[in-house]
């Protein structure tokens, strides 16, 4: 038994080496799908050997036991191939979609349960181990391999989203992953889906996830508001210029006001927490910019590609609706502290933007959105005067 379970014994140390690395040395707080597709992938592993262990001792393990323990192994690769389904869309950053791709998120599990009910699932000695066959497994291994295939389609459609590196180490390791779970589907002794889980949170964690890397890329990050900074904006912009010309690019520029009167009346404690409700009201509403960028003290900068004038229209209402509401809350926090009203400064964002047909140039692009922020800031300065 220990010969047949060596391979999954070994796979499952090497993912809690991953797990327990990761965890100390991770750099950014909120990268934890990965951790999920690790914690799934041991999950995965756990009752791979346990159900080697109950199908091979069926003399001893009750019936129902044995077929929950079963049960548990598909549904565990299920969720590793969700997991890695949302891995994916977090790597894409496709939130365009977000509410239809969360819902195709729960279908597996909803076809799986209901499957439960009725498909049988029976045991038959393979080459040196009992396994499982049947429509249940069937089932299990299809809904892997669907989930699968989603995370192929959506890497090759939506691949100029990721720079050539991040393609050519993810694409073919899920193909791998694919025709792996196939072979094992046709010969289910091979219990091959143990390792190819490991191959792929080894192969994300060498070339995607590694905090080592990490600590090169933080360098990219505002950690103040937790956009995307100018060295990144410098970066990018180059990538835009080049992969997307042939697009329609969008260019959103916002102007914090009033930052000056801040800092100097209330501190750059005060200051800061202004820019980042800033930041805040553009991640919350600037939903089908491609990326956004503090691109200065007070500056920051959207990107559209394939750009809809109508859409960021309406995200810009949706920025200014939030501007509004934040300062009402201030200024009822204030009034309830006994703070004196004429004091307290609005959130206000100047912003203009500008869409370039395909092939325009990015720079062109940029200067049309800047000019209209600035006529934008001085028609809010003028509103001020005259109240």
């Amino acid at each position: 038994m220990i010969l047949v379970l060596r391979e999954e014994i070994v796979c499952l140390a090497i993912l809690a080496f991953l797990i327990f690395y990761y965890q100390i040395n991770k750099v950014k707080d909120n990268s934890t799908v990965f951790l999920k597709l690790c914690s799934y992938g041991m999950l995965h592993l756990i009752f791979d050997i346990v159900t080697v262990i109950t199908v091979n001792n069926q003399d001893i393990v009750p019936e129902l036991l044995n077929r929950v323990c079963h049960i548990a192994f598909y549904f565990s690769g299920i969720l590793f191939s969700v997991g890695l389904y949302n891995y994916v869309i977090d790597l894409l950053g496709i939130y365009k979609y977000r509410k239809v791709l969360k819902i195709v998120e729960y279908v597996p599990f909803a076809i799986f349960c209901i499957s439960l009910a009725f498909l049988p699932m029976e045991y038959k000695m393979g080459d040196g181990t009992w396994y499982s066959f049947g429509p249940l497994a069937v089932m299990g291994y299809g809904l892997f391999l669907l989930y699968c295939g989603i995370c192929l389609i959506l890497l090759i459609v939506e691949r100029k989203r990721l720079d050539e590196r991040v393609r050519h180490a993810l694409i073919p390791i899920i193909i791998v992953m694919y025709f792996a779970v196939f072979i094992q589907a046709v010969i289910p002794e091979l219990l091959m889906t143990g390792a190819m889980v490991t191959v792929i949170c080894i192969g994300l964690f060498v070339a995607l996830d590694n905090p080592d890397k990490n600590f090169k890329e933080q360098a990219l990050w505002d950690f103040l508001t937790g956009l995307k900074n100018r060295n990144c904006y410098s970066r990018d912009v180059e990538r835009y210029e080049n992969v997307y010309n042939n697009q329609r690019k969008g260019i959103l520029v916002a102007d914090l006001n009033y930052l000056k009167r801040i800092n100097d009346n209330f501190g750059h404690i005060e200051g800061d927490r202004i820019i980042t409700a800033a930041a805040h009201a553009l991640k919350e509403n600037l939903k089908t910019a491609d990326n956004i960028y503090r691109v200065g003290g007070d500056e920051f900068v959207a990107i559209y590609i394939g750009a809809i004038e109508d859409q960021i229209e309406k995200e810009i209402e949706g920025v200014r609706r939030t501007c509004q509401e934040m300062t009402r809350k201030t200024l009822e926090a204030s009034a309830e502290l006994g703070y004196d009203m004429n004091n307290t400064v609005p959130l206000s964002l100047a912003m203009g933007f500008f869409v370039g047909e395909a092939g325009a140039k990015y720079e062109e692009v940029f200067e049309k959105a800047d000019a209209l922020m600035y006529e934008n800031k001085a028609h809010l300065k003028s509103q001020e005067r005259s109240v």
